[in-house]
């Protein structure tokens, strides 16, 4: 499990990262792409809005855009919590 979470300010660099990750998840306003045991980030309300489009446009066929987010122990407790919202 990812425990270090290691944040990218230039999005060249990020992009260059994310293209070795099989997945990268947008969860506004970051993208995360895992690298080994590394999770790395960039925090998109950094960037002006050209360079996230073009983030988006290099990376749009790994990007997954995460709605919500649940911890739960179990699926009955996911289940239940989801139910619930």
């Amino acid at each position: 499990m990812v425990r270090e979470f290691m944040e990218i300010e230039d999005q060249q660099i990020f992009r260059m990262v994310a293209k070795q990750s099989p997945l990268v998840i947008r969860r506004d306003p970051f993208l995360f792409a895992q690298y080994f045991a590394i999770m790395f980030f960039i925090n998109l309300a950094g960037l002006e809005e050209r360079e996230v489009k073009s983030l988006f446009e290099a990376l749009k066929a790994k990007l997954i855009i995460i709605r919500n987010t649940f911890e739960a122990s179990s699926i009955t407790e996911f289940v239940e919590k989801g139910a619930k919202t």
